[in-house]
């Protein structure tokens, strides 16, 4: 993960015996704020490809980005929202509203271990 506008996260998945790639590419980090990024399939190293290649429907928005907002609510609280380029309903049967679930409870994972160390 090269975490600064401009560089990239590259993330490789396993599904039913099939192997994907997806690269984030940051173009906006506003620390405390928002992260702008788009994520697209990509081979494994980061160059975009078209998910028909892999076999994949995939509905997300062309050139819309992925922000992610942070909100301090005090009392040590952040509330996090999630804007995807996907629709809704998309998301859903794809996977991909659960795996970001999977990935927020593993954040609040580690934050909680975090706090405990305090």
């Amino acid at each position: 993960m090269d975490f600064r506008v401009g560089g990239k996260f590259l993330l490789h998945e396993g599904t039913d015996g099939q192997e994907f790639w997806n690269a984030v590419e940051y173009h906006e980090i506003v620390p405390h704020e928002k992260i702008v990024s788009l994520m697209y399939f990509s081979d494994s190293k980061g160059n975009k490809i078209d998910p028909a290649q892999l076999g994949i429907e995939h509905e997300a928005i062309e050139g819309a980005y992925d922000v992610t907002i942070f909100e301090d609510l005090g009392n040590g609280q952040t509330k996090l929202t999630f804007i995807g380029n996907e629709p809704m309903e998309s998301a859903k049967n794809s996977g991909q509203l659960e795996g970001w679930n999977q990935i927020l409870d593993k954040l609040a994972a580690v934050v909680a271990g975090l706090a405990q160390t305090e």
